[in-house]
């Protein structure tokens, strides 16, 4: 069996690198809900540039925030149900069907 090489950790102490790493995650985010690429790459431009303000940047942070909450509850549920609502009714609908 091949020997996987583990991955390496980032040293995050230094205040450039949390930057980064907080810039690719919310470009990640808005690449999520943004399908027009020029729209995307004129943002990405003046974030990485540095040429937005501090007051949207931390309402587009709240925003993701607010947004990976959100997907954490409904993957809790999903963990919690072993299913989606789409897949509970699914699965209601198949034990009626079932019990007959």
């Amino acid at each position: 069996m091949k020997n996987l090489k583990k991955k390496v950790e980032l040293d995050v102490t230094p205040y450039h690198v949390r930057q980064q790493i907080w810039y690719m995650s919310l470009l990640r985010f808005y690449k999520n809900i943004e399908f027009n690429e020029n729209i995307y790459n004129e943002f990405a431009t003046k974030l990485l540039a540095g040429k937005i303000d501090q007051k949207t940047l931390k309402q587009l942070d709240n925003l993701r925030r607010k947004h990976n909450e959100k997907k954490k509850k409904d993957w809790e549920e999903i963990k919690k149900k072993k299913a989606t609502r789409m897949g509970l009714s699914f699965r209601n609908i198949y034990r009626q069907i079932k019990k007959s």
